[in-house]
């Protein structure tokens, strides 16, 4: 992790790690860094079908915290790899509550970027009795504005990035985009899949960064595991109703609320963040759109925030006796 100004926290090393059988023959991989008596706190990676990145631990102050980390079903170290077979958002926030007891925790601060963002605010909804606090950041709302945002409305910025995209798919099917690719993904044909599997990958990381410096993945190994799990909750409406969240707000009644989002962030976009504040108690929630940041909290201007916002979020929590 790139450091700016002194405000990241060093990288802590993992002390405890594991493969923790669920349900459904799925095990989720966990990792535990930090300081083993400080506050637990529970970050969801983004996705749908990402991993746990440990140099993120840089954003959270592992001198004060007990940080856990997981690779979701059918993601990272969790087997079986790429599984979608009961695979949803509700398998996660059941499979956090079963490492949350084999680890013996009580309450936790949940927390993540973009579609961690998502998990972090729809567990707390679900269990709010077990939640001392949500910070989130790239705030991921799931609506239908969003989702088409995502497929289509981009193009707006990135026109030639979304027509290398839709190049893969005939144009008689691109008036839904993300039918075509989950289709294709799912393809009894190896090449095909693997062609969209790549596509699909290739199209999310071209616009998420402000100087896009990747390699792109092997779509026969982790990348197109990636983008099955990733259609799989795209085709699915990521497995919540309509404007779940920002309606269910009401359930995360005196719980703190942190969320930090990019002012040109062209993946989730602002007024997601905004949207969901807005929803929030106004004395329970801190929102920060940050100039000239991004989607991507490796990114110095998102990090810099990030890091700055674990501290005055963890003293905000300790000011309201919440640890």
């Amino acid at each position: 992790m790139r450091r700016v100004d002194d405000v990241y926290f060093p990288v802590t090393s993992t002390r405890a790690e594991g493969l923790l059988p669920v349900t459904d023959g799925h095990a989720i991989h966990w990792e535990e860094s930090g300081n083993p008596g400080g506050v637990p706190w529970i970050e969801a990676h983004g996705g749908p079908g990402g991993r746990a990145n440990r140099f993120l631990r840089g954003l959270i102050d592992g001198a004060r915290c007990r940080i856990i980390q997981f690779d979701q079903r059918g993601c990272g170290a969790s087997t079986p790899t790429g599984e979608v077979a009961n695979n949803t958002l509700q398998h996660t926030i059941a499979d956090m509550e079963a490492l949350r007891a084999h680890l013996g925790i009580e309450r936790w601060i949940v927390g993540g970027p973009s579609w961690g963002s998502t998990v972090a605010l729809a567990y707390a909804q679900a269990h709010p009795e077990r939640t001392i606090g949500v910070k989130v950041s790239g705030v991921w709302l799931c609506r239908q504005r969003d989702i088409r945002w995502w497929y289509d409305g981009v193009r707006e910025l990135f026109p030639d990035v979304w027509d290398a995209y839709a190049a893969l798919i005939p144009e008689a099917e691109r008036h839904d985009l993300r039918g075509a690719y989950y289709r294709r993904i799912f393809d009894p044909d190896p090449a095909v899949r693997e062609a969209a599997g790549q596509a699909q990958y290739l199209f999310e990381e071209a616009y998420m960064h402000f100087d896009p410096p990747f390699a792109a993945p092997n779509a026969a190994g982790r990348g197109l595991a990636y983008s099955r799990i990733f259609a799989t909750y795209a085709y699915n409406d990521f497995w919540l109703r309509e404007n779940q969240l920002v309606e269910d707000a009401g359930r995360l009644h005196d719980i703190p609320v942190s969320l930090t989002t990019g002012r040109y962030d062209c993946c989730t976009t602002p007024v997601q963040a905004f949207d969901m504040a807005r929803a929030l108690e106004p004395d329970r929630v801190r929102l920060q759109i940050v100039p000239g940041a991004g989607h991507y909290p490796s990114e110095p201007a998102m990090g810099r925030a990030m890091a700055l916002e674990t501290t005055a979020f963890l003293d905000w929590l300790k000011s309201l006796g919440r640890i």
